[in-house]
């Protein structure tokens, strides 16, 4: 093994070793399966979005999906060889999600025709599996029926039921966010999360807009965002991936029927479908430009200050407004509610606290 002589270090000896070593050592060993979008597995991460908006029916449709044996879903490829899915509903009763999740199989059975036993590959929880996992116990028993079914994508509804403690102290975020981590590579799974918003308003999905603490999107190799604005259109957003491009302008704009199929309705840009819901509110074409700047400016995060003279350089210097055309929608923004002016020359989202 050649050494390094002025340092006499051997460059292959880990843990810590050169990029051309660990390059020699991986050789040969196939690269992560990408399941679905930028969801490799193993993966930790989450659907996110406000109440209502459809994460649990999307997430569901992408397991039966992987479970029937079908190619795409949402027009992307599925790719596992391992079609167990495990879905640990913590929200509801089971007699409910049952009944739902049967409706969507049947749909399933007379839409693509799957290869018969194929419901055998679908693993939910009883009422007697608990509704939170805050004990050791609990966490052993999640852990056991994993380690017993060798599922290949394991869904928990949601992350909010994993603790009674605030997901806000970022103490305890990084605790549990170490604890799933540690299962998904103990197994080798895609595990996805589902998490919550504060209620969005028609405001573009970031990650900022997830609930708790900044620990919980630094810890996720993917977060997908699922939005249903005040005109009821919902769409599904890539916000953020770790292997995989994340910043593409399109959204898919989707619906779900009566058997809790989502139904893809195409790609659009997700600011023509929160333009339309603003509009309905009675602002002007202006007023709407204004409010998008507002949140390609701040990401969505009300914390953070815009300053008039900002916008100045951005709307009115550019052509794209007047001046009093500015002044004019920052009143009006601020009248209905949806900017504050905190101080004088400065204004923020209202965003939920």
């Amino acid at each position: 093994m050649k050494v390094d002589q002025d340092n006499q270090l051997e460059p292959c000896q880990g843990p810590a070793l050169t990029v051309d070593c660990m390059a020699h050592k991986l050789s040969g060993m196939p690269e992560p399966p990408r399941i679905f979008r930028g969801i490799i597995k193993p993966s930790l991460g989450c659907f996110f979005g406000p109440a209502k908006s459809g994460k649990t029916t999307i997430v569901e449709n992408l397991a039966f999906s992987i479970a029937s044996g079908q190619k795409t879903f949402f027009g992307e490829e599925i790719n596992t060889e391992n079609r167990k899915v495990f879905n640990v509903g913590l929200e509801e009763y089971c007699r409910s999600r049952n009944a739902r999740n049967i409706r969507q199989m049947d749909a399933f059975d007379k839409l693509y025709s799957p290869e018969p036993g194929w419901r055998d590959n679908v693993f939910v929880v009883d009422d007697l599996f608990p509704r939170y996992l805050i004990t050791e116990e609990h966490w052993d028993l999640l852990d056991a029926e994993i380690t017993r079914i060798k599922p290949a994508l394991v869904t928990l509804d949601s992350l909010t039921r994993t603790t009674i403690d605030s997901i806000e102290d970022s103490s305890v975020s990084t605790m549990l966010m170490k604890r799933l981590r540690d299962l998904t590579h103990k197994h080798n799974i895609v595990l996805i999360l589902i998490h919550h918003t504060q209620k969005m308003d028609d405001r573009p999905l970031t990650i900022s807009s997830m609930a708790g603490s900044r620990v919980i999107g630094q810890e996720m190799e993917f977060m997908i965002g699922v939005n249903r604005t005040t005109q009821n259109v919902r769409y599904l957003k890539d916000v953020a991936y770790r292997f995989w491009p994340d910043d593409s302008q399109f959204v898919n704009k989707f619906s779900i029927d009566f058997n809790q199929m989502i139904v893809d309705e195409g790609e659009v840009y997700e600011s023509e479908i929160l333009s339309a819901a603003v509009s309905a509110t009675g602002l002007s074409n202006n007023e709407v430009l204004l409010q998008d700047h507002f949140h390609e400016m701040t990401g969505g995060d009300g914390s953070v200050l815009v300053k008039t003279a900002e916008l100045y350089g951005r709307l009115v210097t550019t052509g794209l407004m007047s001046r009093p055309t500015l002044h004019s929608g920052l009143k009006r923004l601020e009248t209905a509610g949806m900017i504050i002016k905190p101080e004088k020359g400065c204004y923020r989202l209202n965003t939920p606290s």
